[in-house]
Formats: structure tokens, sequence, C-alpha cells
């Protein structure tokens, strides 16, 4: 007798939801929601507009409104709150093309070659350029500000109200969330270095905080020389990823030698437990990794323990309860040990010395 198949339902379920992609990438690309919010609500005036045969875009259209995207009657179709806040193009918080590169659809079917070759995609690179690294932060920088806010009260930084400090940020996400460290400490610099596309992304928010006298946004690359003994402060976000162990811990030592005697830093990345089971959903993000690059990876805690201090850094603790931040300073190297004898005694004892 046949034995039942079971689990079944999760596996129903995934191709439904590839099929939701579908339908939500094609109404993307054509821009209907943007179409429907100009005030095309029939379905005659929405091919009018947009060109589409009636009869495609009423199965378009009819799908949407079953996963609730759009609200139907029998003459008209409008926009969910969902689809209106991010879905029409040129709204404030429109996420249309975000989420067309986190689908990344042509690039995400070709895993298996990604695996069996060891090679990243060039599709996935040319989705990815000159977005953000981190998709969700950008959502609302404002929010993803606040958010982390506390962590600095948290960290006990000891640093005087009125210190003219300097900070450095490392990668844009980096500076975004030192912009709270720079209106914690008044007479405080921040200097932010990245591509000059994603600097760009930053200086708006900047703008708008009114911090731009008090910013530097620095071009560069991540090995490129620092000042030495300057800054204060540093943190790296959301780069270490996507490089080796030996290119982070040059990274990584290039911030050390920056900072003044004392300084700290901060290491913000997706790091797994040990066991490499998570948290969360880091493993399967983690392909996202293979398709990029053929070196970097998904490290474990305690491989970002190891680089920090091969870089150099003393104090490597994390911050509380969270699993995807380290901070670690820069100390002077404890004291060598006391010298210990390497000559063997010229004497063996006699018996009775050990009864």
């Amino acid at each position: 007798m046949a034995r039942p198949l079971t689990g079944r339902k999760d596996l129903d379920e995934l191709t439904t939801s590839v099929r939701k992609a579908a339908a939500l990438k094609a109404a993307i690309e054509l821009d209907i929601f943007s179409r429907i919010a100009e005030g095309n609500y029939s379905l005659p005036a929405f091919c009018r507009v947009t060109g589409l045969n009636e009869r495609a875009a009423r199965l378009l259209l009819d799908a949407l409104a079953n996963m609730g995207y759009l609200s139907r009657t029998d003459f008209e179709y409008t926009l969910s709150p969902t689809a209106e806040t991010y879905l029409v193009r040129g709204g404030r918080e429109y996420l249309g093309e975000v989420f067309l590169a986190q689908w990344a659809w042509d690039a995400r079917g070709n895993t298996a070659r990604a695996v069996r070759t060891n090679k990243p995609l060039n599709a996935w690179a040319e989705t990815y350029r000159g977005l953000p690294r981190a998709l969700a932060t950008w959502h609302d920088p404002e929010a993803a500000r606040q958010e982390f806010a506390p962590v600095w009260d948290e960290l006990a930084l000891e640093f005087q109200p009125n210190a003219q400090l300097q900070f450095l940020a490392f990668g844009i996400e980096a500076g975004l969330r030192m912009l709270s460290l720079l209106q914690k400490f008044g007479r405080a610099r921040l200097t932010v270095r990245d591509e000059q596309q994603y600097l760009e992304r930053l200086n708006v928010v900047v703008e708008g905080m009114q911090l731009h006298k008090r910013v530097e946004a620095s071009a560069a690359e991540w090995l490129a020389p620092l000042p030495a003994d300057t800054f204060d402060a540093a943190m790296l976000d959301t780069i270490t990823e996507a490089h080796s162990i030996e290119m982070n811990i040059g990274i990584l030592h290039n911030v050390h030698d920056s900072l003044k005697m004392g300084g700290w830093v901060a290491l913000r990345a997706a790091m797994e437990e040990d066991d490499r089971r998570g948290p969360g959903m880091v493993p399967l993000w983690a392909l996202d990794i293979l398709l990029g690059s053929a070196d970097a990876d998904v490290y474990t805690r305690t491989e970002y323990r190891g680089m920090l201090e091969a870089s150099g850094f003393f104090k490597v603790e994390a911050v509380g309860e969270r699993l995807n931040l380290w901070t670690a300073r820069r100390l002077p190297p404890p004291p060598p040990p006391p010298a210990v004898p390497d000559l063997a005694p010229d004497f063996i004892p006699a018996p009775e010395v050990f009864n």
C-alpha cells in the first residue's frame, strides 16, 4: 500500500507565492498602480491610457484584486492602501524598483548555475548596481536611524558631551546610524566613506536633518589610507559580507590605525551562529552572497571576533542580546607575561625529595 504524502502544503503555498510574485512583478513593470492612481479606474479607460489589450489587462487586474492590491466593483478598479502607499511611482514611499531588485528574477533563476560554478552572476550585479546594500534600511531611513539611537547609549561611550569628536563611518548604512550619535554630541563631526553613487543617497538625509556642515562624504576604496590616530569612534555596516576574510581584516586594520588610542569600533553585519543554523532567515539570505561574489561569505560570530582580533582590536564584545553587532577598542597591547626559565635544572633531585 502506497504511503500517503505529507508536507505538501508548504510546497503548494510556495507555488502560489511564485504566481503572486509573477503577477505583482508584471504590475510594477507595467506601472499599473500609477495609471490607476491617475484616475483610470474603469477597464476601458485603463486600456486607453496604457495601450494594453482589454482581455489581457482584465486578467491581470482581476488577479491583483484577488491578491488584495486592488479593490474591484462591477465597473471600476481602485487601489488598496498598500498599493497606494508603496506601489505608485513618484510617491514618497514608493518601493517598486526596490522589490524588483530584491526579487532579481533572472538572477535567482540561475542559482543552480552559481552553485555549480561558484562564480557570481552578471545579471545579479546589473540588478543591484546603484541600489543601497541594505534595502530595508533605506525604505524609511528616519526610522532606521531612530531604531539604532539607543545602541549608542547602551555602549556608554566615554566621551564628554561638548568634546570635539571625530567619527568615521564605513558604508552609508553606518553613516545613517551614526547620525544619531552626531546629534548626541553637538560638536562632533562625521566622515562617511563609500562609493559616490551611494553617498548621494545619504546626502539627501543629511541635508534634511541640516547636518551637512558636520558631515564629510569621502568617495574612496575601503583600503585607501586614512589619517592615523584621528577618529574617536568608527562603525562598519553591511560591507563585510561582500568580501573575503582576508579583505575584511585589511579593512578593519585600516580602521584600527585611524582610531585614537582608546577609540571604539562597532561592526554590524548579518552574522550566523557558529552552527550555521540561523538566526532567522540569514542562511537563506546567504544565497544572495553566492550570486554576487566568488569569495565572500556569511560569516559566523566567532569568525567576526577573529577578524577584529586579527586586526589589532582588544576588548571584543557583543552588544547586549544582539546577534549581529560586535564592538571593540583600540587599546595598548597587554604587557608580556613574566619570563619563564627555559633551561632545565642542572641537577636531578634525589628520589626522597618527592616522598
